[in-house]
């Protein structure tokens, strides 16, 4: 009896450590890797899909396409676990994440000479074709798999990064609630493209690029758009490595809505950069943001108009004269807050006059500090921030955290022609999110097998025990 109570103990706790593991699979942070192969063109795109930790199909969640920046090696011969990471790592490790749950999509390049895109050139030149493999996956793989909310995408990236998601912005205007390209040039002659955008440019003052960053900038200002341009004083091609740290670019981008202008729902960003030591201080020079033309100088409401007019003369017989009539509000559109209107004057004659009644100016809606109005925005950015994941020292300008550990084996098979990747090799630098980067999610299945088999055996000596 005695052996047959333990193999009965032994049997359950398989059975309960095995279901365990297999609900592991549903909510795991992981990073699974995807291969892509083009039916028409034979075309090739890996990429890497973050899935947040607790990820619930019945909930819409953000995504983030990261655009990773060219090395030195040629060919680059990049892998998923070696290049499919990218600054994300950063990205996760924030207080927003724990709150903001986000995707992450992370394509790798084989390239080096703008593979996602290059911006400068005139928008008739043929599309690079992986960044339009990007954005073909993402639309009918990436958003049809998982649960993504099509009003919050966002795209970013670094140097061959930055010119891809400059060069995807124009191409797909109507696609990113925002987009912050770092230490990369576009073509003023495309402003129009990106006048109704929300970006977040970055570049560093003596960055080789930045004169064409600037243009960019200025073209798109002058065609009435409000892009914010993040540019430190100082800096070289590095520019990222401080903005995309920093406490305010998170939160900042994950605000951001489709068809929603930036400066109705947040601040601009403020110097000085502290994501990286030293702390950055801006070119003084280059403004943030720059109302454009077509918007007004004052967020807030035009002035109210002038109080009631004085009231009218008492009668003879001691009535009390009417007051001035109200004066209308100020509506929200330019100028500062509306001014208080002027009350009345008291009737002649009679008992005195009840005089105008006071009007009082709306002063619209105020998004820029100073500008007067309430403020739509909360005063705080949210609580203190956590610790930031330095990610280890920096060797190539790809830059940012990468995942540490062995990448899981197993294949993971994507709907419309996407195939699981293979197994990643071992990732090199510095720490990782918490997260591995994996090509499947083969490991849990194995894990699991593994310890049902076992269960299986101890219910079998246990009947071979009662014989």
């Amino acid at each position: 009896m005695r052996t047959h109570g333990r193999s009965q103990y032994l049997a359950l706790v398989v059975v309960v450590l095995a279901a365990t593991v297999l609900g592991q699979r549903v909510s795991r942070a992981d990073y699974v890797g995807n291969k892509y192969t083009d039916a028409a063109t034979g075309q090739v795109l890996q990429y890497n899909v973050y899935v947040p930790n607790g990820y619930d199909p019945a909930k819409k969640y953000p995504l983030m396409v990261f655009l990773h920046a060219a090395n030195d090696v040629n060919p680059p011969n990049r892998t998923l676990a070696s290049d499919g990471v990218g600054w994300t790592g950063t990205f996760i490790n924030t207080p927003h994440q724990m709150t903001d749950p986000s995707f992450f999509m992370i394509p790798i390049s084989q390239t080096n000479m703008s593979g996602w895109g290059e911006a400068t050139q005139p928008i008739s030149t043929p599309e690079k074709f992986e960044g339009a493999l990007t954005i073909k996956v993402l639309q009918s793989d990436v958003m049809t798999k998982y649960s993504i909310d099509p009003t919050r995408l966002y795209i970013t990236g670094p140097s061959m990064g930055g010119r891809g998601t400059w060069d995807i912005i124009r191409r797909y205007p109507g696609l990113f609630a925002a987009a912050a390209p770092a230490a990369a040039p576009a073509s003023p002659d495309d402003a129009a493209l990106f006048k109704n955008q929300n970006i977040w440019a970055i570049c560093g003052e003596v960055d080789p690029i930045v004169q064409g960053e600037r243009d960019a900038i200025t073209a798109i200002r002058a065609a009435g758009g409000n892009p914010i341009y993040t540019e430190l004083a100082g800096h070289g091609h590095d520019s990222w490595r401080w903005v995309y740290p920093d406490p305010q670019f998170v939160p900042w981008i994950y605000a951001q809505r489709l068809g929603v202008p930036w400066w109705t729902v947040t601040k601009p960003p403020v110097g000085p950069i502290t994501g990286s030591t030293p702390t950055a201080t801006l070119t003084p020079n280059q403004p943030v943001t720059m109302p454009p033309p077509n918007l007004p100088n004052s967020f807030g409401g035009a002035p109210g108009a002038a109080g009631g007019s004085p009231g009218t003369a008492g009668t003879s017989g001691g009535m009390t004269a009417s007051g001035g009539t109200n004066g209308a509000g100020g509506k929200p559109s330019g100028g500062g807050a509306g001014a208080q209107g002027s009350g009345g004057a008291p009737g002649a004659g009679g008992d005195t006059g009840a005089g105008g009644v006071t009007a009082s100016g709306t002063g619209g809606i105020s998004v820029v500090p100073g500008t007067g109005g309430a403020s739509t925005f909360p005063a705080s950015s949210g609580g203190s921030t956590g610790p930031i994941a330095t990610g280890g020292t920096t060797v190539s300008s790809s830059g940012g955290a990468t995942s540490g550990g062995t990448a899981t084996g197993g294949t993971t098979t994507g709907p419309s022609g996407s195939t699981g990747g293979a197994s990643g090799a071992q990732d090199s630098g510095g720490s990782s999110g918490g997260c591995s980067v994996a090509s499947g999610r083969g490991a849990p299945t194995s894990l699991a097998t593994v310890l049902a088999l076992l269960g299986l055996v101890a219910l079998r000596r246990r009947k071979t025990g009662r014989r």
